[in-house]
């Protein structure tokens, strides 16, 4: 078998792996999270100090939840917003949420 010729089946080998990878990513289904309660809430400086103080590995274990956070706004962009006390924010379109700076 010459070397062309294994170049050919090592791509379509990756080829044919990556397309059933993407069609089972594209089967796994959305967890929607705006129907969640959350777990906890917190004022944004409270919830930074919370996230600050914890390692790694914890933090890690933190994701996939729901947590209500308040305060203020500090700026605002196209995808997101930023809360006073450095809590970013992100969202697919933020120009319908009807926020403005200084608002609660």
């Amino acid at each position: 078998m010459s070397l062309r010729l294994k170049v050919l089946n090592l791509c379509l080998f990756l080829a044919i792996g990556g397309i059933v990878f993407g069609i089972l990513l594209l089967k796994t289904s959305h967890t929607d999270f705006s129907s969640q309660d959350p777990i906890a809430e917190f004022e944004a400086h409270e919830f930074n100090h919370f996230v600050s103080s914890l390692n790694e590995a914890e933090r890690g274990e933190f994701g996939n939840n729901v947590y209500a956070v308040y305060g203020k706004v500090e700026s605002i962009s196209q995808t997101g917003f930023i809360l006073k006390g450095g809590i970013v924010c992100t969202t697919a379109d933020s120009t319908d949420l009807g926020l403005k700076k200084k608002s609660k």
